[in-house]
């Protein structure tokens, strides 16, 4: 059995010991896996590990991993937890931006927190559509109103998504 099936679908102990290989070869392959098994797995300990190495990756190709799962509804119960991943890795990408917003128009008040933290890092977004596009979903979140507490969220969102149309 390699390595990637003993993270999925091993016993802890052989989970553990294949994150230890991946954090030795530490290459693009593993980054799927480690969301997978963080999604999947029970263990809070092997969790804790895998958050811990996801959320402080340097495999710049990881942050379109990461945006490819943020986009899949099967990690909608980890959405908080992957905006944070990108945001502790440095991965503020424009690349992201929609599906970090939309995930925030979707999700709870953690992932709209994490989402408003992620998009407070951002320096600049170059593709106005895709700043456009956020900005609408946002406004529309604003203008709906939340009563959920995440209203302010938006709110800040949305100034700090203007800010940046502005500097464009």
């Amino acid at each position: 059995m390699n390595s990637i099936v003993h993270l999925i679908s091993g016993s802890e102990q052989d989970a553990l010991n294949a994150l230890e290989q991946a954090k030795e070869s530490g290459n693009i392959q593993w980054v799927r896996p480690m969301l997978e098994a963080f999604r999947d797995r029970p263990e809070g300990l092997l969790r804790t590990e895998i958050g811990s190495m996801l959320g402080a990756l340097k495999i710049s190709d990881g942050a379109e991993v990461m945006g490819d799962a943020l986009e899949d509804p099967d990690f909608e119960a980890v959405h908080a937890d992957i905006i944070g991943f990108l945001w502790s890795c440095g991965f503020q990408s424009e690349d992201q931006l929609r599906s970090v917003v939309n995930c925030a128009a979707d999700g709870d008040f953690r992932c709209a927190m994490e989402a408003l933290t992620w998009i407070e890092e951002l320096e600049s977004v170059n593709d106005e559509n895709a700043l456009w596009d956020a900005l609408l979903i946002i406004r529309g979140v604003t203008e709906e109103g939340r009563s959920d507490g995440t209203q302010p969220l938006f709110e800040a969102m949305h100034k700090a998504l203007s800010l940046l149309e502005r500097t464009q």
